[in-house]
């Protein structure tokens, strides 16, 4: 109830253990604290102060069964301590455009740590990176505990919204600039692997609550080319409505990992309600990638990935559904 210092503070604690018949073995254990003081100016500025501690126990076995060296670690026991500082700054600036609102507003944050130990711990859930519009001013650009970016880093972007009657437009664009030389542990074609991150950024147009359009890129630092295209599109009420999806991912690199391939999926949506408290959904999602673009891939382009279809009730008080789902997926060899 009592602010520390006149901010919050975040306890957090973790464990796992991932035991494999026929491959690496990880236990981890950590624990952290973060301090955030959020404070408004008098000139309208907001300004956010933040302090992580944390430290981290690992245990690694049976370690050179895991393919690629760099999800390995280091055999055995080893620790782990992180310790960051970070500054936020946003400006809203608000005024009248075409009979509405907008809502102008720069941001920039400074973030910096010290050495961190990285590559000595496995990494089983820090896989997948790739730099965008939802994580340019995260704290870790990494999905996951394993690996926590370090060193010292600004990063700028500014926010765009109108708001009129039916209508609301919005957009942002952002990138960063690491201010140490040191070498970066980000793999190629993650948009985070030079001291200049890509630059990524969303737009998304809506009218009323029935249509909606969200597009999101990422483009490339030096030729402005596309490495993230994600289109999004809906249309209908909360009840029933149908949606469609599109995503394609450009990283022009060689493909030496299997959570950093070039990707490209259709996703599509629907509901429709009937009677009172009643509605059918379904959804699928298709990989459109060729061999072109994935050279492993036993099929070339236009396979499904998942479906699904359900019936649902709901009301005030209760919410029951049936749903089928099928995940086109192979795990070893099964």
């Amino acid at each position: 109830e009592d602010p520390l210092l006149g901010g919050t503070l975040t306890l957090r604690g973790n464990s796992l253990s991932i035991v494999r018949p026929e491959g690496q073995d990880t236990q981890r254990a950590l624990a952290s604290a973060e301090w955030n003081l959020r404070r408004v100016t008098g000139l309208g500025q907001v300004v956010e102060f933040t302090a992580l501690a944390r430290g981290d126990v690992y245990h690694t076995q049976d370690s050179t069964q895991t393919i690629f060296p760099a999800y390995r670690g280091e055999e055995g026991w080893q620790g782990r301590a992180i310790a960051l500082a970070a500054v936020d700054v946003s400006w809203p600036l608000v005024g009248p455009l075409f009979g509405g609102t907008q809502v102008l507003t720069p941001r920039v944050q400074l973030v910096g740590t010290p050495p961190i130990r990285n590559t000595d711990v496995p990494n089983e859930d820090s896989r997948a990176i790739d730099l965008e519009d939802v994580n340019l001013f995260s704290l870790n650009r990494f999905p996951g505990d394993d690996r926590f970016e370090d060193g010292a880093r600004v990063t700028y972007g500014v926010d765009w919204e109108v708001t009129r009657p039916d209508w609301r437009v919005s957009a942002n664009i952002g990138q960063s600039y690491r201010l140490d030389d040191k070498a970066i542990i980000f793999p190629d074609g993650t948009g985070l692997s030079d001291r200049f991150s890509d630059i990524v950024g969303r737009t998304r147009v809506r009218y009323k609550d029935f249509v909606a359009l969200t597009y999101r890129f990422r483009l490339d630092k030096d030729n402005l080319a596309a490495r993230r295209t994600e289109i999004d599109a809906t249309i209908g009420s909360r009840r029933t409505y149908a949606e469609i999806g599109y995503l394609r991912l450009d990283r022009n690199i060689p493909q030496v990992t299997e959570d950093l391939g070039d990707r490209e999926e259709l996703r599509a949506a629907g509901r429709v309600a009937f009677a009172d408290n009643w509605s059918v959904f379904g959804s699928a999602v298709v990989n459109m990638t060729n061999r072109d673009e994935d050279p492993a891939l036993p099929a070339d382009g236009f396979e499904p990935i998942r479906t699904r279809l359900g019936v649902a009730y709901q009301d005030d008080c209760i919410d029951l559904g049936v749903t089928w789902r099928r995940d086109f997926v192979s795990q070893g060899d099964a």
